[in-house]
């Protein structure tokens, strides 16, 4: 199995998780309650993962490890709630080692 699939299999959903706590959690917190703690944490976290997963699946394309539509799918899944965990799925069939 590919080194590279296991990493962007784990960063796709640590974005996907840090993305679902940022949008549904910390920024209402910070609007509603004006504490904006949870988006001065969360934002950063969000970003490190998102750029860390672009820059992997980058590499992993280059290598041959990924299929470029399957890059461009996990780019736009990581822009949008919960696409992250449907690029996931699809990732996992592409790649059924994924799943173990």
């Amino acid at each position: 199995m590919s080194k590279h699939r296991k990493l962007i299999y784990r960063l796709a959903f640590l974005d996907g998780i840090a993305l679902l706590l940022l949008v549904f959690i910390a920024v209402p917190v910070k609007y509603l309650l004006d504490l904006p703690l949870g988006v001065k944490i969360l934002g950063p976290i969000h970003g490190t993962l998102f750029l860390s997963l672009m820059i992997a699946s980058l590499s992993a394309v280059s290598r041959g490890a990924l299929r470029p539509g399957l890059a461009a799918l996990l780019f736009v899944g990581a822009l949008l709630p919960l696409g992250a965990f449907y690029a996931d799925y699809r990732l996992r069939q592409a790649y059924p080692e994924l799943a173990a």
